[in-house]
């Protein structure tokens, strides 16, 4: 690994810029690279052996190319296949389960905490578990909500029929007085102002794109691989199916992550 090798990240789709947006932040200098597998989404209905075989896939193309560090911005990857990875390749690889975790114990002053996620992440108990572990004290409200991926993918960010989604899909955690609502999808901080209208605004909305972002911040400095480019990054951003790819999403996902170009290249893995 070198300093000016870059880091990648990956998710299913483009959920996983809102970790980008983080890592980009904190790392101005890095060359960063984005992948979305647009053409295997969503991870979350897929059987996790599946799901653990394509993040094997795509760390190892990566690797190959010379990434000095891999983020699964994707927590049903992060769920089937981090374990995997970690123990397959030398590179550190991260992902967002562990830092959301320490986050909404540190929030929650109930101790109760709401978790939605894709169908895939919450039926393997990642965060249950994690949660449980980390703190014996929480009592944890799961949901599976596969409904909002495919509207951030349309691009429906604050649409009538979200705003319905989100009321059916939230109604069965926030019942349960949590304080604390744990976002445990990289597509579900697109909808966090729909989901504060129905939480309620005193509930702490838990992300760990910060965390993760501070975690790299950790092993870069340990390692002592800092990019020390002062004329900035560069960035990419890959899927590997443009046709499945929505234009009215790259225009709403620049305006909310502020970016100032997202420009998608096709990189099929599997066919190119």
């Amino acid at each position: 690994m070198k300093k000016n090798d870059p880091i990648v990240l990956f998710d299913s789709g483009v959920g996983g810029l809102t970790i980008a947006k983080e890592v980009m932040s904190e790392f101005p200098n890095e060359d960063i690279i984005y992948f979305g597998d647009t053409a295997h989404l969503p991870y979350g209905s897929r059987p996790q052996s599946e799901v653990r075989k394509f993040a094997l896939e795509i760390i190892g193309y990566f690797l190959e190319l010379g990434a000095k560090l891999v983020i699964i911005a994707c927590n049903t990857a992060t769920a089937a296949g981090l374990k995997a990875a970690q123990q397959r390749f030398e590179v550190p690889i991260i992902g967002p389960i562990q830092p959301g975790v320490r986050e909404a114990v540190v929030a929650t002053t109930n101790n109760k905490i709401g978790v939605i996620a894709t169908e895939g992440t919450i039926g393997s108990g990642a965060y249950q578990n994690s949660l449980c572990k980390q703190s014996a004290e929480v009592e944890v409200y799961a949901q599976a909500c596969p409904q909002f991926i495919p509207l951030v993918e349309a691009g429906e960010l604050y649409s009538q029929k979200t705003k319905q989604v989100a009321q059916r899909c939230l109604a069965s955690v926030v019942k349960k007085g949590i304080d604390t609502l744990l976002l445990g999808c990289t597509h579900f901080p697109y909808l966090r102002n729909v989901f504060k209208e129905i939480a309620g605004k005193d509930v702490n909305m838990i992300y760990p794109g910060q965390g993760i972002a501070l975690q790299v911040r950790g092993f870069l400095e340990k390692e002592e691989l800092l990019n020390s480019n002062s004329t900035g990054g560069k960035r990419k951003f890959y899927v590997s199916d443009l046709d499945k790819l929505s234009a009215k999403f790259v225009k709403l996902g620049k305006e909310f992550l502020n970016f100032k170009e997202l420009e998608f290249e096709e990189l099929d893995l599997w066919n190119g």
